[in-house]
């Protein structure tokens, strides 16, 4: 069985494979499309060439103290709803469906305020 394992220093050989050296940028401004929220940028050398991917400087705080999250259909709420608030004790995993309902009825209690 081959596996993969990243380091953030050097890679060391693990079994056939190598270990993906990986460079951790950030946290920088998302865009407009992703509210603003703040991402990071890694760069993984995978067989010789970088990849750039992104993540959700929420979900990799989060995933940082407690492991990865397995599920895809789990996503990482702000329990305060201030997603400038990334603090430890704010995060915590909920469902997809249940974190845009709760993110819906925010939205629609800030348009009644409005009127």
């Amino acid at each position: 069985m081959l596996r993969t394992y990243l380091r953030l220093s050097r890679p060391y050989e693990i079994g056939i494979r190598t270990m993906a050296e990986t460079k951790k940028f950030g946290p920088y401004d998302g865009s407009k499309a992703n509210g603003g929220r703040k991402i990071y940028v890694y760069k993984k050398k995978v067989d010789g060439k970088w990849v750039t991917t992104s993540k959700n400087k929420a979900r990799a705080d989060y995933e940082s103290t407690n492991g990865k999250i397995k599920s895809k259909n789990k996503t990482v709420d702000h329990k305060d709803n201030n997603h400038n608030n990334d603090s430890k004790g704010n995060l915590r995993i909920l469902d997809k469906g249940k974190n845009t309902a709760k993110e819906n009825k925010r939205r629609a209690g800030k348009k009644e305020n409005e009127k």
